[in-house]
């Protein structure tokens, strides 16, 4: 998924979103997927396309049922017998509902969102899965992240982040407080070095569009013990449901906490 490939391209059906473009991602499979790949899991992969991914799948969980989700059918063939294909939309919770019955009952060891790439639909689909058919200690991956920036999806758009300098009014009190004056007066001192402390900038507005804006919301549940926190925070105190989360270039691995 070079990102000069898509420099060109006008429509989201021209973007190419393929996992063998970011070696990363495989590198991450390896590393959380490789230590039980030999073992009986339940994998589901949302987004198939033609089912080359499946095929790999297949070969590499020798003993792995494998499903997969996408809005076309799979014209693939699989010898092994553990692969079946669905066809239907990633935010239909009740089509979720029906393949998590028949495929995983107890819940699915892996989960790979390759679909819409498109924050509401994924956000729904994710939480859907993640909270009712994904084993604790179970991994969620997302793919292609980064759609949030390119403007040829529904949500997304482009973002250039600002620089990380101080505002107008903190560089003003900054001079006031080292001045010769302020430092000579106690109280001056004391009342910019309030200023200082207190109206410092507060909010940083980043991208929050798309599929960008879901994974942030996802980084909120990472801090759910501190969100809660009972001197500190608000609601009923609680840890987050992840056990941890990796975020890098297009790709997320979330494991769930249990």
């Amino acid at each position: 998924m070079a990102v000069s490939n898509v420099v060109s391209m006008k429509s989201v059906d021209e973007v190419p979103i393929d996992k063998m473009g970011l070696e990363h991602y495989f590198v991450n499979y390896e590393r959380y997927i490789g230590p039980l790949r030999h073992q009986p899991l339940r994998f589901m992969e949302l987004g198939i396309a033609r089912g080359d991914s499946l095929k790999y799948w297949e070969t590499w969980l020798p003993h792995a049922e494998i499903t997969g989700l996408d809005i076309n059918p799979c014209d693939a063939r699989f010898d092994s017998g553990r692969v079946r294909c669905y066809v239907g939309e990633q935010q239909d919770k009740a089509l979720l509902d029906r393949i998590a019955a028949e495929r995983a009952p107890e819940g699915f060891d892996i989960i790979i969102d390759d679909a819409s790439h498109v924050g509401q639909l994924s956000r729904i689909c994710f939480w859907h899965l993640f909270e009712n058919h994904l084993k604790p200690g179970g991994y969620y991956f997302i793919e292609d992240w980064g759609t949030g920036y390119w403007p040829q999806y529904p949500d997304g758009k482009h973002y250039r982040p600002h620089p990380p300098e101080l505002s107008a009014h903190e560089r003003l009190l900054d001079r006031l407080h080292k001045s010769g004056l302020v430092q000579a007066v106690y109280p001056l001192r004391k009342a910019t070095g309030w200023m200082r402390w207190n109206l410092v900038r507060r909010r940083f507005h980043g991208h929050d569009r798309g599929m960008v804006g879901f994974v942030k919301e996802l980084v909120d549940e990472c801090g759910a013990e501190d969100m809660t926190h009972p001197s500190f925070g608000t609601g009923t105190p609680r840890a987050s449901r992840f056990d941890w989360m990796r975020i890098s270039l297009g790709h997320v691995v979330i494991r769930k906490a249990g």
